[in-house]
C-alpha cells in the first residue's frame, strides 16, 4: 500500500445554491424517520434503560417487527464496535479518548453510552457532528430536558447564533460542532476549539458515520475518510451504509434505489463501494491499515456483535419470522471497521459459489396487471381434470395489506370453471401442499408468528372441494413435508411450534393420520424452513435429502439425506445420515449453496433443483439463486447452476411453484417488503424449462383467471334429523299474492316482514315499451358497463366463477339475445365505487319511463338506490339483503326462492359473509335444506315482489331474457345502519359488525388456554347465544 496523498482541505462550501440546500434538507429529514424507528426499538427492546429518544420524538410508534429488528441490529453492530473502543486501554503516549458522530442527527449514542459503560466513559468525550440548523434544535432539546442535561457538566453555550463550523454547545463530557462535513476546515477547526491542546497527538479517535455520508457527493465522503485517515494519527473509523452486493438490478436493491429517489436523497457513494470488497479497498486506499467489513446479515451470526442466547431470546422480546426479508435487509448494508493504527487486517469473506458450469434457462413471463396474482408465503398446487387444461392455485397466503381467505386461479388463457363449495382452511400463511395423486394435502401454517396451526386439509382434485383430515399432533409453521412418491403418504420433518422446533418426524397416512417415526443415525438440530426432497423408492420406502433451515436464530449448514422405512406402517424408521460436500469442492461455499432457508426443492431426473430462499451470512446472487445438486456416496455435488433468461428479473422470495405434469417449473406469486423502503412483487407468471428437459414445444402461457374465495370451516355433513312427516322433499311454501289499495296497505305489509308479491301495479309504460333493442337505443350502444360474464349457468360469488368485463351496451344486448351467460347489476355511472346506483342519474333516458306507483310511497320517501338488472341465462347466487326491497320485473319473467333470517344457521354462510355457495335448485330434493323454509314466488312482466330486509334468496330466469328495476329502502331507523359507504344497500347493520369485533376479543382472550378448554368454553359461550336468539 503507499503513502496515501495528503488531504487539501477546502476553502468555503457552505455558500449553496438554492437547490443544494433544498437537497440538504431532505438528507436532514432522514433523521426524523430514523429517530421514530430508534425510539420504537429502544421501548420494545431495551424497556430497563432511561429512554432518550424520547426527548426528541414527540409520539411513539411502534414499528413492525422486521423494521424494529432491523434498526436493533443497526444500533446494535454500532454499540458493540464503539464499547470496544472505549473498553480498549489508552495507548502510550495518549491522554484521552473521543468518540466524533458524524452527520449525528438526534442520535443518543453519547447518552446510551455514558449509561451502558459509565466507567469506561471516564475522560471521554462524546462530539456530535451535524448542520448547523439541526445541531441548534438538538441544543434546545438537551438543554431543556433534565434526562439530557444532568449527563453534563461545565456547560458552555455560545451566546450568538453558531456561524457555520461553529461550537454548538460544549462541556466536559459532550460537544455539539455544526459543520457541513464538506467543509473539512470547519471540522477541525470546530474539534480544536472543543477538544484543546495537541488533540490529533494526544487523542484517540473513533469516526462514527451511520448512513450519513454516503448521501455526500462520493469525493465528499470519500475526502472525510482520508481527513480521518491521514490527518488524525491515531484513527478508528466505524461506518454503516448501503451496498448492492448484486447489482442495482436486484428487486431489493431497485426499490432501494427508488425509494432514496423518491425522497431526493441518492444514494452518492453506492454506485462506486456496491460490495463489501469495494469498501474493504475504499479504506485500504486512504490511510487505513487493519480494516474488517460486515455485511449485517453476517453480523447478525458474528459472537463478536452478538451470542447465541442472546440472538434466540430477542424472540421473547417480540415475536418474529420475516427471516427471508431480514436477510435481504442484512445483505444490502455493510458495517466497516477501519484503524490507522493496527496490523493489516483479513480480507472480507466473499462466496462467488463454486466453479461449476452455467447453464440458461429458457423462461417465459407472463405478466400481471394491478394487484393481481399479488400474494406471499402461499402454497401452489396443479390441478387437472377430465377433458380439461390444467390450472395452477396458489392458495392463501399474505397479500398487500393482511392474510388473505382465497386463492388465486391461474389457467392457460381459458376462463376457469373452478368453484368451491363450503368448507375449507381458514386464512393462513407459511404452509405446505403437497400433491398425494388424486388430492393435495395442506399441512400446517400460521396466523401471526406465535399463533402456529395443526388443522390439516385434504383438496379433492375431481370434487374440487376441501375436506378436514387429521390434525397435526402439534401446531407447527414452515415444516418440511414431502410426498412419497404414488403411495398417497407424506413425510413431515421438523417445523416450528409456537415457542420452539418441532423436533420429530411423522409419517402422514389418509386413514392412518399422522403416525411418528422412530429417528435413527446422525443427530442434527431439529430446524424450520429447510427444503426436503424425495429421491427414490426402495421395496420397503423412500429416500431423499433433509438441507437448510433456521436453528437457533442462525441458518445451518447441516445437509443430510434420509431413508424411511415402512414395511411396518405402525412404527415407521427415518435413518438419517449427514453428507459432506463433494471431494476437491470448496465446503464452505457448497453448504452456502445448498443449506437455504425458505427455498423450493424439486427432484428432476438425477439431481435436485434447488430454487430460491436466502443463503447464510451473503446474498444469493443472480448465478446462484437457481442450482442443481446430486447425493452419492455421503457426499453431496453442486453440479450445475441455472440461470434464468427472464427479461423482468423475479425475486424468489415467498413465491410458490410447482412442477407441471411436462416436467416446467411454474413459479407465481412472490416478493418481499423491503424494510422501511417500500414491497416488491413479483408481477407475472414465470415459466422455466430446465436444460435437457425433453421437450421443444413452447412454453405455455399462463394467466391470472380469477380470484376465488375459501369459507373457512368444515363442510356441513348430511342432515342427520328425520325430514318433517316422513316426507323427503323440502316444502316449499307459495309466496302471497296481495293488490295494494292504499300506502298505508304497503306500509302494513312492511311491518309484517314478510315477503309478498304485489300485482295491478303502475310501472309506467316501461313494462310494455322495454325490451333490449328499445334500451340500447335509449341508452346508447356505446354506453360502457360492467357485467358479471358466468362460466355456467350458477354463479357463485365466494367462489368467482365469473369474471367482471367491461362491454357496450348494444354488445350487452345482442349477446344476451343470442343467449350469452351475462348478468349486468348497474352501478352509479358518476362514482362506481362510491355511490349507489339511482336510474334516474344513471340512466336518466329511461326514467320517465319507469314509475313507482303512490301505494309505493314509503319506498319513494326512503330510496337508496334504484338498480337496472339485465341477464340472460345465469343463476343469482342465493344471499341476503340489509336494506328492505321491492324487485319490479319488467321484462321476461324469474323464478325466486327466499328463506327467513332464522334459516341462515343451515344455509352455510360464513362468518362475516352475505353470500352462500348453495346452489338451491339443485338442492331443493336433497336433504340438505330439509330443515329450511323456502318460499317460492315467479313473477312475470309487471310484478313486484317485496323483499323484507335479511330474508335469504336466490333467482333463476325462467325465460330467455330478464329486465327489472331493484329498488332498495330504508326502513330502520339511520343510526341502525353501519356508517360509511355502502355502494349495494347489503352493507350489514352496525350491531352486526360491532359484535363481531367483541367476539373476536372474546376468541383471543381464550387463546392462552390449553386447547380442549378453549374449545370448550366459546362452545359453552356460543350456546348461550343462541340461546338469546331464540327468545
Amino acid at each position: 500500500m503507499g503513502k496515501p496523498k495528503k488531504v487539501k482541505i477546502p476553502g468555503d462550501p457552505n455558500a449553496k445554491s438554492p437547490a443544494a440546500k433544498a437537497q440538504d434538507d431532505q438528507v436532514m429529514g432522514t433523521n426524523s424517520s430514523s429517530i421514530v424507528s430508534k425510539r420504537s426499538v429502544e421501548k420494545i427492546y431495551h424497556p430497563d434503560e432511561p429512554p432518550f429518544f424520547r426527548y426528541f420524538v414527540s409520539k411513539y410508534q411502534r414499528r413492525a417487527p422486521l423494521i424494529n429488528r432491523g434498526y436493533w441490529l443497526r444500533m446494535r453492530v454500532i454499540d458493540v464496535l464503539v464499547r470496544d473502543f472505549l473498553k480498549r486501554p489508552l495507548r502510550e503516549g495518549k491522554k484521552s479518548k473521543v468518540v466524533v458522530n458524524l452527520g449525528a442527527g438526534s442520535d443518543v449514542l453519547p447518552w446510551q453510552c455514558l449509561t451502558r459503560y459509565k466507567q469506561d466513559c471516564k475522560g471521554v468525550k462524546f462530539v456530535d457532528v451535524d448542520f448547523p440548523e439541526l445541531m441548534e434544535r438538538k441544543r434546545g432539546v438537551v438543554m431543556g430536558e433534565e434526562g439530557l442535561r444532568r449527563f453534563l457538566t461545565g456547560v458552555r453555550v455560545p451566546g450568538e447564533k453558531v456561524k457555520p463550523g461553529g461550537v454548538v454547545l460544549d462541556s466536559e463530557e459532550y460537544a455539539q460542532l455544526g459543520v457541513d462535513l464538506r467543509d473539512l476546515g470547519g471540522l477541525e477547526k470546530g474539534l480544536g476549539e472543543v477538544l484543546g491542546g495537541d488533540w490529533k497527538g494526544e487523542c484517540e479517535f473513533v469516526f462514527v458515520a451511520e448512513v450519513s455520508i454516503t448521501y455526500m457527493e462520493r469525493e465528499g465522503a470519500d475526502g472525510v475518510i482520508q481527513w480521518a485517515g491521514t490527518t488524525v494519527p491515531d484513527a478508528e473509523f466505524v461506518l454503516l451504509e448501503q451496498i448492492l452486493p448484486d447489482g442495482r438490478e436486484h428487486p431489493f436493491a431497485r426499490t432501494m434505489l427508488s425509494h432514496f429517489d423518491k425522497l431526493n436523497t441518492q444514494l452518492k457513494s453506492v454506485e462506486t463501494y456496491p460490495t463489501v470488497e469495494d469498501q474493504y479497498r475504499r479504506f485500504e486506499a486512504r490511510g487505513c491499515g487493519d480494516v474488517k467489513v460486515w455485511t449485517l446479515w453476517e453480523a447478525w451470526g458474528d459472537e463478536t456483535f452478538l451470542s447465541r442466547e442472546e440472538r434466540v431470546g430477542l424472540d421473547e422480546v417480540e415475536e418474529f419470522d420475516e427471516w427471508e426479508e431480514f436477510a435481504l435487509f442484512g445483505s444490502h448494508y455493510c458495517v466497516v471497521r477501519a484503524r490507522t493504527v493496527g496490523g493489516k487486517g483479513g480480507a472480507p469473506v466473499v462466496h462467488r459459489g463454486v466453479d461449476i458450469a452455467t447453464e440458461i434457462v429458457e423462461t417465459h413471463v407472463d405478466e400481471t396487471t394491478g394487484t393481481r396474482g399479488q400474494r406471499r408465503f402461499a402454497a401452489a398446487m396443479e390441478v387437472s381434470r377430465e377433458g380439461k387444461q390444467s390450472e395452477i392455485l396458489n392458495v392463501l397466503g399474505l397479500g398487500t395489506r393482511n392474510r388473505l381467505q382465497s386463492c388465486d386461479v391461474f389457467t392457460q388463457g381459458g376462463v376457469s370453471e373452478l368453484t368451491f363449495g363450503e368448507g375449507g382452511p381458514a386464512s393462513r400463511m407459511c404452509h405446505s401442499l403437497v400433491d398425494l395423486g388424486d388430492s393435495v394435502l395442506l399441512a400446517g401454517g400460521r396466523g401471526s408468528p406465535s399463533s402456529p396451526l395443526k388443522d390439516c386439509w385434504l383438496f379433492d382434485k375431481k370434487t374440487s372441494s376441501w375436506a378436514r383430515t387429521h390434525d397435526l399432533p402439534v401446531p407447527l409453521y414452515r415444516p418440511a413435508v414431502v410426498a412419497l412418491g404414488s403411495s398417497g403418504t407424506a413425510l413431515l420433518v421438523n417445523g416450528r411450534g409456537k415457542s420452539s422446533t418441532f423436533d420429530g418426524c411423522l409419517l402422514y397416512h389418509p386413514e392412518k393420520g399422522w403416525i411418528e417415526c422412530e429417528v435413527r443415525g446422525d443427530n442434527f438440530a431439529a430446524r424450520y424452513g429447510g427444503v426436503l426432497g424425495v429421491k427414490s423408492t426402495t421395496a420397503t420406502g423412500f429416500n431423499g435429502v433433509y438441507a437448510g433451515g433456521l436453528v437457533d436464530a442462525l441458518l445451518t449448514d447441516e445437509v443430510v439425506s434420509w431413508a424411511l422405512d415402512i414395511f411396518d406402517i405402525k412404527k415407521p424408521v427415518v435413518t438419517f445420515t449427514r453428507l459432506r460436500p463433494s471431494a476437491g469442492s470448496d465446503p464452505s461455499a457448497s453448504s452456502w449453496l445448498v443449506a437455504r432457508f425458505g427455498a423450493t426443492c424439486f427432484h428432476h431426473g438425477d439431481e435436485f433443483i434447488l430454487l430460491g430462499g436466502v443463503a447464510r451470512d451473503h446474498l444469493l446472487g443472480y448465478q446462484d439463486e437457481i442450482v442443481g445438486f446430486s447425493v452419492t456416496d455421503g457426499e453431496y455435488n453442486i453440479t450445475r447452476r441455472l440461470v434464468s433468461d427472464a427479461s423482468t428479473r423475479a425475486l424468489y422470495i415467498g413465491h410458490s411453484a410447482v412442477v407441471t405434469m411436462d416436467g416446467r417449473i411454474v413459479i407465481v406469486g412472490g416478493g418481499a417488503t423491503c424494510f422501511s423502503m417500500g414491497t416488491f412483487w413479483n408481477k407475472g407468471v414465470y415459466s422455466l424449462r430446465l436444460p435437457g428437459l425433453d421437450t421443444a414445444d413452447a412454453l405455455p402461457h399462463w394467466v391470472h383467471d380469477r380470484t376465488i374465495d375459501i369459507i373457512p370451516g368444515e363442510r356441513s355433513g348430511p342432515v342427520k334429523t328425520e325430514p318433517r312427516n316422513g316426507d323427503k322433499k323440502t316444502t316449499i311454501k307459495a309466496i302471497e299474492r296481495v293488490q295494494l289499495k292504499t300506502a298505508d296497505d304497503f306500509a302494513k305489509i312492511v311491518r309484517t316482514g314478510r315477503p309478498v308479491v304485489l300485482e295491478g301495479l303502475d310501472l309506467g309504460h316501461c313494462v310494455a315499451s322495454w325490451n333490449l333493442k328499445y334500451l340500447a337505443e335509449k341508452v346508447g350502444s356505446d354506453r360502457k358497463v360492467v357485467v358479471h360474464e358466468a362460466a355456467t349457468q350458477v354463479m357463485d360469488f365466494n367462489a368467482k366463477n365469473f369474471r367482471y368485463v367491461t362491454t357496450e351496451f348494444g354488445d350487452l344486448a345482442q349477446k344476451i339475445e343470442q343467449g350469452g351467460r351475462l348478468y349486468l347489476r348497474a352501478l352509479s355511472h358518476e362514482k362506481p365505487t362510491e355511490k349507489p346506483s339511482v336510474l334516474e342519474d344513471d340512466f336518466p333516458t329511461l326514467a320517465d319511463d319507469f314509475v313507482l306507483p303512490e301505494q309505493l310511497a314509503l319506498v319513494r320517501e326512503n330510496l337508496f338506490s334504484s338498480v337496472l338488472r339485465l341477464s340472460g341465462p345465469v343463476n343469482m347466487w342465493l344471499h341476503y339483503d340489509v336494506m328492505a326491497n321491492v324487485y319490479c320485473q319488467i321484462g321476461g319473467s324469474k323464478r325466486l326462492i327466499l328463506f327467513p333470517p332464522s334459516d341462515v344457521e343451515h344455509l352455510s354462510f360464513a362468518p362475516g359473509a352475505s353470500s352462500s355457495s348453495i346452489d338451491v335448485f339443485s338442492s331443493l330434493e336433497s336433504l340438505e335444506l330439509v330443515q329450511t323454509h323456502p318460499h317460492e314466488a315467479v313473477l312475470g312482466p309487471g310484478e313486484v315482489l317485496f323483499l323484507p330486509p335479511l330474508w335469504l334468496h336466490t333467482a333463476t330466469p325462467t325465460s330467455n331474457k330478464s329486465i327489472a328495476v331493484n329498488v332498495f329502502f330504508r326502513d330502520l331507523d339511520s343510526n341502525s345502519y353501519a356508517a360509511g359507504r355502502d355502494v349495494y344497500g347489503n352493507r350489514d347493520l352496525a350491531a352486526y359488525e360491532k359484535g363481531r369485533q367483541d367476539i373476536g376479543r372474546i376468541a383471543n382472550s381464550f387463546q392462552k388456554l390449553p386447547a380442549e378448554a378453549r374449545e370448550f368454553y366459546l362452545l359453552r359461550l356460543a350456546d348461550e347465544l343462541r340461546r338469546k336468539a331464540r327468545g
